[in-house]
């Protein structure tokens, strides 16, 4: 069953949102180990796929770690490895679709 309130939004505001600064910022805080241009690779691809299949969540791994959106809350996360330890953090970033609808232009 989909939820009632479940986004539906334009490509646009898809691309928008996820190529926005504040995604940006949050991706470049986490995965450090990452150059900052296989993140955005990973973001463009996320932006295509998602625009293809927009109810389908979509991720892209690289190394030992990943970037994906789920399409049911529209929230991007990140899964990565820490340096030095042996656990994994998978982190939802706070910046979902909603919030960046709902911003004061």
């Amino acid at each position: 069953m989909l939820l009632a309130n479940r986004l539906t939004p334009t490509d646009d505001q898809i691309r928008d949102w996820l190529q926005s600064p504040q995604i940006k910022q949050w991706l470049t805080k986490l995965l450090m180990g990452i150059p900052n241009n296989l993140k955005i690779e990973a973001i463009n691809t996320i932006i295509k796929n998602v625009i293809q299949n927009p109810d389908k969540d979509c991720r892209v791994q690289f190394g030992s770690a990943a970037i994906g959106v789920d399409v049911l809350r529209w929230q991007l996360w990140a899964s990565y490895r820490l340096p030095y330890a042996s656990g994994i953090k998978a982190p939802d970033c706070p910046y979902t679709l909603k919030k960046y609808l709902d911003a004061p232009d």
